[in-house]
């Protein structure tokens, strides 16, 4: 999957995921949202995780290297390329 199309993958999960909560906040005891709550949070992990593999990380909380800071080293994932 192309880095854009990931990162729009990303922030859909994440809109589901904001969306559900809000229900649970008022339906508590819906089992049906609470399996879709954690289905899409699974996914969601799943996409940052290949997001953070192939592009590197998508907030500065997620820099895995002990060795120097790699935060700054590409566009960050908002920006889009130039070409």
């Amino acid at each position: 999957m192309d880095r854009d199309k990931l990162f729009r993958t990303i922030q859909m999960y994440g809109f589901a995921i904001d969306e559900i909560v809000l229900y649970l906040d008022t339906h508590p005891n819906c089992q049906h949202a609470l399996n879709y709550y954690h289905k899409y949070n699974e996914l969601k992990r799943e996409a940052v995780e290949e997001y953070n593999r192939l592009y590197g990380p998508l907030t500065s909380r997620q820099v895995k290297s002990r060795e120097k800071w790699t935060w700054t080293n590409e566009p960050w994932p908002w920006e889009r390329s130039a070409d």
